[in-house]
């Protein structure tokens, strides 16, 4: 009998029947175990293989559509179109500095984000309503409507822009580059694709879709409520920390203004937040875009693919032009004071000046002087002929309406009450000149000594003057001549300059005198300072001489003769189409022009938006 080796087999004995072959079953249950174990411990292993693959499969999706949307968003918001009332429109503004918006006297163009133009259209109606001036209340109504036609084009290009293509649009930026939202945000998709080990992910092709919506929960935008607050006309929800809030009816003078969802930055949003129907207001641009594709996860070694569709949302910014240099507006007496004109509100307020009628006509072919020709323009509402205070009140709107978002509302109302300066007496002419500060308050300067006043007037822009002379309660007759060069701004129909104002050397030199800050309706002591100050800057300068003594160097800058009675007529078209016929419709910008970059010189430093001349006959 074979024995196994055990003790007790070594000794001879056996313990009892069977004792190796028990042994041999427990190792064979160990080994069976230990199998079991490694079979389990594989299963959890290809299992935390799989859960990381998935962990690290949906960071990627995540990664990649929120990154699709903010793309699509920033694309968005650099498609440009021009509009026939107020020339470049987009999401975003732009300084007058790029290529694609050189109006033809060589020089570029703003553009401004349809939610300024909201905005300065409000600030336009709650000034003219703070005035009582029915004039200017026409003129903000008919830019609303304006605004609300140049509202639908852009949405609808907005629309087109979210389709593969641009839905054959040739979309363009301000650069003249192509613009795709919808390229954009498939190769920033791509891009941000993580492949991980052992697997393939990537988007399925042609899944991509953008919709273009707004919030359910309103936000704040990068457009500023009026100054001051008090007069803003805004309340609640409104209004967050000084800029109006998006996707509310905020209105005015019988006016919807709902505001588009662009804020400082490009950001995500809420999905839950996102809705492509608001029943709560009468009208919205939608701006809001959700990116959504189908992404397929393909793991090593496998015959299957996961589908995951992943959506994110994000909402457009855009770039504030803080318009350092809207323009001057400058009030001329020559070659002396009215005397029924004592404060700039009287051109409005005073029955005898208020109502002296003045012709109508455009600068046709160019500027006048310059190689323009002057033509009567009949203007809807007025015919052939206005009133000095229509005039004024419409010069006074373009020059508002200029400085965008940022005029302040008692500094405007202070205007009108603040009397004019002492230089300018009954045998010293010169002019008053009214600028805008960084804070929306008015600067103004006194220029005295001068006798005469040279304006051109730009082509499709115009002048008014008055048909005959009317007298002052002193017994003084006078003539009145007024230039306005921003009456119809844009490049589709306002002249060869755009509407954009003109260098001026009277401008000019004003910069360069003392001036007071017009911020509320006492401003009395501030302008009798004013005039202290001048007195002891200017008079050795030559700036201010008695009668008719001035300094040459200044009065050959501004040019030696003015237009006088019967000397060739000039207007101020200042309701007029200019060029006539019916506007033509916006158009989407598909022209590319090439050449550097030209900063408009009067963005930086002011040029002459309006000036209103009285000469004493």
């Amino acid at each position: 009998m074979l024995l196994c080796g055990c003790e007790f087999c070594r000794g001879g004995k056996r313990r009892k029947v069977g004792c190796c072959r028990m042994r041999g079953q427990r190792g064979n249950m160990l080994v069976l175990i230990l199998a079991i174990l490694m079979g389990i411990l594989m299963l959890l292993l290809g299992f935390a293989l799989s859960y990381v693959r998935m962990l690290g499969s949906n960071a990627e999706q995540k990664t990649a559509i929120e990154a699709a949307s903010l793309a699509a968003a920033k694309d968005l918001a650099r498609i440009v179109i021009e509009d026939p009332n107020f020339g470049f429109i987009s999401l975003s503004d732009a300084a007058p500095s790029t290529p694609n918006t050189k109006a033809e006297d060589g020089f570029s163009m703003p553009v401004v984000g349809i939610n300024t133009l909201l905005g300065t259209i409000r600030l336009d109606m709650i000034v003219a309503s703070e005035l009582g001036d029915n004039t200017m209340s026409t003129l903000a109504q008919t830019d609303y409507t304006n605004a609300m036609q140049a509202k639908d084009f852009l949405v609808s290009n907005l629309q087109q822009a979210m389709l593969p293509g641009n839905g054959g649009s040739n979309l363009r930026d301000v650069d003249g580059n192509v613009v795709s939202p919808y390229q954009a945000a498939v190769e920033a998709y791509q891009q941000n694709v993580v492949r991980i080990a052992g697997g393939n992910s990537r988007m399925v092709n042609g899944s991509m879709k953008l919709t273009l919506g707004a919030l359910t929960t309103p936000a704040t935008t990068s457009t500023p409520i009026p100054n001051p607050q008090a007069l803003s006309n805004t309340s609640g929800a409104q209004a967050n920390q000084g800029f109006y809030t998006s996707y509310n009816d905020i209105p005015f003078a019988g006016k919807s203004f709902v505001f588009a969802g662009i804020g400082k930055d490009v950001k995500l949003v809420d999905l839950k937040n996102f809705t492509t129907s608001l029943g709560s207001v009468p009208y919205f641009i939608p701006t809001i875009v959700k990116a959504e594709a189908d992404h397929m996860v393909v793991s090593a070694g496998q015959g299957g693919a996961n589908i995951v569709h992943s959506v994110a949302c994000a909402q457009p910014a855009s770039v504030h032009d803080p318009r350092p240099a809207p323009g001057a507006i400058t009030l001329s007496m020559l070659p002396g004071k009215v005397d029924d004109l004592p404060q700039p509100g009287s051109m409005t307020l005073d029955p005898q000046l208020s109502n002296t009628p003045l012709e109508i006509k455009t600068s046709v072919g160019g500027d006048t002087p310059g190689g323009g020709t002057l033509a009567p323009t009949p203007v809807t509402g007025f015919g052939s002929s206005m009133t000095l205070g229509q005039a004024f009140s419409m010069g006074f709107y373009d020059w508002l309406r200029r400085a965008g978002t940022k005029a302040d509302v008692k500094a405007v109302k202070a205007f009108m009450s603040t009397p004019f300066g002492p230089g300018i007496t009954s045998t010293v002419g010169g002019v008053n000149c009214y600028t805008w500060n960084e804070d929306g308050t008015i600067r103004y300067a006194q220029m005295s000594g001068l006798t005469a006043r040279n304006v051109t007037v730009s082509q499709y822009q115009g002048r008014v003057v008055s048909s005959g002379t009317f007298t002052s309660s002193t017994g003084k007759t006078y003539k009145v001549i007024g230039t306005d060069e921003s009456r119809q701004p844009g490049r589709m129909r306002g002249g060869q300059h755009g509407g954009e104002p003109l260098e001026d050397p009277v401008v000019q030199a004003c910069a360069g005198l003392p001036a007071t800050t017009i911020s509320s309706a006492d401003t009395g002591s501030d302008i009798a300072g004013l005039f202290a100050l001048l007195l002891m800057v200017a008079v050795p300068s030559g700036l201010f001489v008695a009668g008719t003594q001035r300094n040459s160097k200044v009065m050959r800058q501004v040019g030696a003769a003015m237009l006088l009675a019967g000397t060739a007529a000039s207007t101020l078209g200042l309701l007029t189409a200019c060029g006539g016929g019916s506007p033509p419709p916006p158009v989407v910008v598909t022209t590319t022009v090439t050449g550097p970059r030209v900063n408009r010189p009067t963005y930086t430093s002011n040029g002459i938006v309006v000036d209103l001349t009285f000469i004493r006959q």
